[in-house]
């Protein structure tokens, strides 16, 4: 699927909640002439739960602190509570400073003018973020974001169980396999990528009807090849671990994470496109300690940072200069050649269309949502 527009993340903010709290300081951070915001002791950053939210506190946040006396405050969560914060804020003293957001989400909030734009000024590594990635960041000129964690949806396979590895979105499809593929719903992250990953498999594109009845129709044929329909990373590792699947569309970093726990998954990136599901770092307007802001941004996105939490994670990264560990460079592929040729969920058609899509994958599949 190609997308045309530089502006091409979404309306919708895809899923998951969990709850989450917190507060800046309060007060204006711009100085009395418009310059240069007032510098304060405290930056609130609100990023993703469980290992995601241990990898970033290991990688950078502990150290950030002790390095600049500066109070980090780490609040949990998911774009669908923080979204509903931003708005209610209107870019006035809001709850966070920085929050780590999907790309649909960052183009609502950009939209509604509820995010800070970044420059090189006070974001100096932002010049070394790739520009593939940037470009999906960036509207007339302005930059809402600092792609960070690069992961890749492609297909985890059980390698003592399969005996063919699968080179493509369409191998799925193949007999060896019949009775053992996991597929998820549009609904859930990884559901929505695959399918946008099958109808550019496929020739077509996301805006043209046509290519997505031919999507549909496609996905009718594995129907009797479907064992599940995971809605969340733990019951698609559950459902390989088990071996009722031998094959399910998963992140790079999530399947290279179980087998370096000990199952015997491999990870192929589909040489028709593996899918983006990027997490990147933006600024909320009106953040009441922009400066600290600026300077948290800027170390998460230095080359040191990245790599430490690609070790952590096995995830590539945005930062050119990243010196990869030799385990993850024979895995992970990563650059600008690679993510140039990433597919990308074209969520300005998704939004609008997800209930009749996830309706129709009912329909073809026979499966839960």
């Amino acid at each position: 699927m190609r997308l045309k527009k530089k502006w091409s993340f979404s309306a919708l903010a895809l899923s998951l909640t969990l709850a989450v709290s917190g507060c800046g300081a309060a007060g204006d951070t711009q100085s009395a002439d418009g310059g240069e915001p007032k510098a304060t002791d405290t930056v609130v950053i609100g990023v993703s739960g469980g290992a995601w939210e241990e990898n970033i506190r290991s990688a950078a946040l502990d150290q950030f602190e002790k390095d600049t006396g500066i109070k980090v405050e780490v609040v949990a969560g998911t774009d669908a509570e923080w979204f509903p914060k931003l708005k209610a804020a209107n870019g006035n003293n809001p709850s966070y400073d920085v929050l780590v957001l999907q790309p649909d989400t960052i183009e609502r909030a950009a939209a509604a003018n509820l995010l800070q734009p970044l420059d090189t000024e006070h974001v100096p590594n932002l010049a070394d973020l790739y520009p593939s990635v940037q470009d999906r960041f960036t509207k007339d000129g302005s930059v809402y974001a600092a792609g960070f964690s690069m992961g890749q949806l492609g297909l985890a396979y059980r390698k003592d169980l399969v005996q063919t590895p699968p080179t493509k979105w369409t191998d799925l499809w193949n007999e060896e396999y019949k009775g053992h593929v996991a597929i998820s719903s549009p609904t859930y992250s990884a559901g929505l990528q695959f399918f946008s990953g099958l109808i550019g498999a496929l020739g077509g594109k996301a805006d043209n009807a046509a290519d997505v009845d031919k999507t549909f129709a496609k996905l009718a044929e594995l129907k009797s090849s479907a064992v599940a329909f995971p809605d969340n990373a733990g019951s698609i590792q559950t459902l390989l671990e088990r071996g009722d699947a031998w094959i399910v569309p998963m992140w790079d970093g999530r399947t290279f994470a179980m087998a370096d726990g000990g199952l015997d998954v491999g990870f192929a990136y589909p040489e028709d496109g593996p899918v983006a599901a990027v997490a990147s770092w933006t600024i909320a307007k009106g953040s009441p300690n922009l400066a600290n802001a600026y300077k948290l941004v800027d170390y998460l996105s230095s080359p040191d940072v990245q790599k430490k939490f690609s070790d952590l994670s096995l995830y590539g990264m945005t930062n050119k200069n990243v010196e990869y560990s030799d385990s993850l460079k024979e895995r992970v592929q990563v650059g600008e050649d690679a993510y140039k040729k990433l597919t990308w969920v074209d969520y300005s058609v998704a939004t609008p269309n997800l209930a009749d899509w996830t309706n129709r994958w009912t329909e073809a599949l026979g499966g839960g949502q």
